[in-house]
């Protein structure tokens, strides 16, 4: 048997790629991915972070807009406090909205505000049981301030409440001064 087929030699002007130009490509291509791979996870943490801090933000305006209705509608009796923690009775409840009295108690913490409320029909001053009992983390605050009145009519603010409601009570939450006006200071 022979062969009619003639064997060619390469030549300059065959079509196709070498190894090296297949390595060189690759190495080529494997640094563009690496580099979109590098950026899609910066870009995933920068999504990540940002959704956090709009958690935080929005965690943060449902306790100052919980604060705001329930001082606003403070009984003008019975109201308490320090710059650590506030008590006073309210009918703004957080387990039920507008309704029967509750007596509220914000706590502030480390790096957490504690509230607890207890309905006021069960209210004792000797035994407060709570019956509803929230810590609010990652909400940092560095005390309360109470607004009076004092004689001729200049106002002050106080760290201690006194025997009758302030006019005004001042928390700070992150940096951030919330004043809330109470509504019928009589």
């Amino acid at each position: 048997m022979t062969c009619d087929k003639v064997s060619k030699a390469r030549t300059p002007n065959d079509t196709g790629f070498t190894l090296l130009e297949v390595l060189v490509s690759l190495s080529i291509l494997g640094m563009i991915a690496t580099v979109a791979f590098a950026g899609l996870s910066i870009g995933i943490d920068s999504w990540r972070r940002g959704s956090q801090r709009i958690e935080d933000l929005d965690r943060r305006f449902a306790v100052e807009r919980l604060l705001q209705r329930q001082i606003a509608l403070s009984d003008s009796h019975i109201f308490r406090g320090d710059n650590r923690q506030l008590e006073f009775s309210t009918s703004y409840s957080l387990a039920n909205g507008p309704g029967d009295p509750v007596w509220v108690r914000y706590v502030i913490g480390t790096n957490e505000l504690i509230y607890s409320e207890t309905p006021f029909a069960q209210f004792a001053p000797e035994n407060p049981t709570e019956q509803l009992k929230q810590t609010f983390a990652g909400v940092t605050s560095t005390g309360f301030r109470y607004l009076y009145t004092g004689p001729g009519g200049q106002r002050e603010w106080m760290n201690t409440s006194m025997d009758m409601r302030p006019v005004a009570v001042r928390i700070e939450i992150a940096g951030d001064v919330l004043t809330i006006p109470l509504v019928n200071t009589q």
